[in-house]
């Protein structure tokens, strides 16, 4: 009996030690787990590794800070290699543009770049200092973009993929319909029956900032003919015209009953000529967006530049814009 007793304390010890190393093991599974799927012990310092990294800070407003995004966006496509969305440029554009699909630069990582602008010393290249240092010419690092780039090549041969990024957020979509429809029942006409033309007209300091290309901003002859021009391709244009001087527009076209002028905030002006069929832009990267968004076919102003220029024909050509038509003043 006492035997018997002995050897079942003995299996029930045995048991007992082995659920015991049971526990501890899987204690220490469960805990190894934990550490590799925690966001901030893996995918913070995943992201910062890579061999080269781009990222783009902020520089000017709503039309700069989207050619920053859509250059820093097209060099990812373009070269395959890892670009993040700083704070800063995501504060801008997310309440705006609500699908960008651009990683987050995580806290961990907004340390230790290089910045990529006009005080970079490198050696002429056949290729620009962006794409240079995407194909590993500069060596692995983290790059980030400056001088306000609005690099059409880079990001144009995706730009079916780069609308989607750029979608206006529900509510800015729903605020321009609501424009457009107002005017076509303000003018008691059929939806068929119109052609709207949005018509960007840049003025106040881009007057002075613009004589550094040994040039001048568009003329009210400019517009008119661009607008003749659209008169006579469609029966029933109506052109939604915004600016950042409205009161000149409201002077100077006055005149004219298919003109309807509007005076939004930014985005509100933007997403209205975005929601038209063709446009009218002048100078700048927000007129420049205007038209690009808009997704038929965009005059903008045939000028000549003493500088390289977004806007001036020989970019426009070699960036295959095609749908971009030249209208001398």
């Amino acid at each position: 009996m006492n035997r018997r007793l002995i050897s079942i304390f003995i299996l029930l010890a045995l048991l007992n030690l082995y659920f015991l190393h049971k526990s501890e093991v899987l204690m220490v599974l469960r805990k190894k787990h934990t550490l590799s799927t925690s966001p901030s012990s893996s995918s913070a310092p995943r992201q910062c590794t890579s061999r080269l990294l781009f990222t783009s800070s902020i520089k000017g407003r709503l039309g700069n800070v989207m050619g920053e995004y859509a250059t820093l966006w097209g060099l990812g496509r373009a070269f395959n290699v890892s670009v993040l969305l700083h704070p800063d440029m995501e504060k801008e554009l997310l309440r705006i543009f609500p699908d960008l699909s651009m990683e987050r630069l995580p806290a961990s990582c907004k340390s230790g770049w290089t910045r990529l602008d006009k005080t970079y010393t490198f050696p002429p290249q056949k290729q620009g200092l962006f794409e240079s240092a995407a194909a590993g010419l500069l060596g692995p690092g983290k790059f980030m973009l400056g001088d306000n780039p609005v690099k059409v090549h880079l990001f144009h041969p995706f730009r079916e993929d780069l609308l989607r990024e750029l979608t206006f957020s529900p509510s800015l979509k729903k605020q321009a319909n609501d424009i457009l429809t107002s005017v076509k029942n303000r003018m008691k006409m059929k939806s068929q029956e119109i052609t709207f033309v949005g018509v960007h007209i840049r003025r106040t300091d881009y007057i002075e900032y613009i004589k550094k290309y040994n040039t001048t901003i568009p003329s009210r002859g400019y517009y008119v003919r661009a607008m003749q021009y659209y008169r006579e391709k469609y029966s029933r244009p109506i052109f939604i015209m915004a600016s950042d001087d409205p009161a000149y527009c409201k002077r100077t076209f006055k005149a004219f009953k298919d003109v309807v002028l509007i005076h939004g905030n930014r985005e509100m002006d933007m997403a209205t000529i975005a929601a038209c069929n063709h446009s009218i832009i002048s100078v700048g990267s927000f007129s420049f967006w205007c038209g690009y968004l808009s997704g038929g076919e965009v005059v903008y102003p045939k000028k000549s530049y003493s500088l390289k220029y977004l806007l001036s024909p020989d970019n426009v050509r070699e960036s295959h814009l095609d749908f971009f038509t030249p209208l001398d003043e």
